[in-house]
Parts: C-alpha cells; structure tokens; sequence
C-alpha cells in the first residue's frame, strides 16, 4: 500500500531533491572547470615540447650542415696541399 504523504511532506521531499541535485550540478561544475584547466597546462606544455623539438631539430641540422662544410672544407685543403706539392714535386 502506498503512503499517503501531506502536501508539506512533499514540498519538504522536493526541497531536499533539489538541493541534492543543485549540490550535484555544483560539484560537475566544479570538475569540469578543473579539468578544463588541466587541459589548458597540457596545452601548454604540448607547444613547449614541440617547440623545443624544433629548436632541437634546427640545432642538429645545423651541427649536420658545419660537419658537411667542415669536410668540404678539409678535401679542399687537402687537394690544394697535394697541387701544391706535386707542382714543388715538377720544379725539382
């Protein structure tokens, strides 16, 4: 059998209920306004890390790049140390 509840009884139920569902809306508020900014430092620190990784991957092409010059610029050396000898090797 059903109880038979007064109107006060109800109002009093429906007060409760709502301020249990006002707690509740508050409190996934709350927690969405954490995780958006969670999700902002995670923004941030994604960008940090790729724009290091760019800076990284510049340095190591431009490392790259002076070792290529480098030993360019050692065959050269080399080749014209060996023209010259050999035409000091002709004179003699």
């Amino acid at each position: 059998m059903t109880e038979k509840k007064t109107k006060k009884q109800v109002e009093e139920e429906l007060t409760k209920v709502t301020a249990e569902r006002d707690d509740i809306v508050n409190a996934y508020n709350e927690l969405m306004s954490q995780a958006q900014a969670v999700q902002k430092v995670a923004n941030d620190r994604l960008m940090s890390i790729r724009l290091l990784e760019s800076f990284a991957n510049t340095v190591l092409s431009a490392g790259q790049q002076l070792r290529n010059d480098m030993t360019e610029l050692g065959l050269v050396q080399q080749q014209s140390q060996e023209e010259q000898a050999q035409a000091e090797g002709d004179e003699n």
